[in-house]
């Protein structure tokens, strides 16, 4: 997985829609400090963090990219404010899709059976956890080593 920073001016955002304490935005713009144009598509932030995103906000933006999705987890802008947030919830469907897994795999033992379905769900379960989980602990560090703009 990857981690990224934008340094620059936070010049138009578009919010798709609201889900809990996520934020889902169809698109952001950025004019960089060099003066070239960036965009981040489907970008999926934590309210905390999208409470600093308003046009014409400057500063670093800190961004990441799992398996499935991008988004930001991190905000630092030139007037001090800063704010870090980045979601568990792929790491915990991983761990309950585990769980469901060994679950199936019992109950069809009990049988004489094994079910495929509870196999899948270890197999493809453990190492999206990890995944997961790396690019949260990524995304931790890259936060906490910079000092901002």
């Amino acid at each position: 997985m990857a981690v990224s920073i934008i340094d620059g001016t936070l010049e138009a955002v578009v919010l798709k829609r609201i889900r809990g304490k996520t934020r889902i935005y169809q698109s952001m713009s950025f004019r960089l400090r060099d003066g070239s144009p960036k965009s981040v598509a489907k970008a999926i932030v934590h309210e905390d963090v999208a409470a600093l995103l308003e046009p014409g906000t400057s500063g670093r933006f800190y961004l990441y990219t799992a398996i499935d999705h991008r988004g930001m987890h991190g905000v630092r802008d030139d007037r001090g404010r800063s704010a870090f947030a980045i979601s568990k919830v792929n790491e915990y469907a991983m761990l309950w899709t585990i769980v469901v897994g060994i679950v199936l795999i019992g109950l069809y033992l009990t049988d004489d059976k094994l079910s495929i379905w509870g196999v899948l769900c270890i197999v493809l379960g453990v190492p999206l956890y990890f995944l997961y989980r790396q690019t949260r602990a990524e995304a931790t560090r890259q936060y906490e080593r910079d000092g901002g703009p």
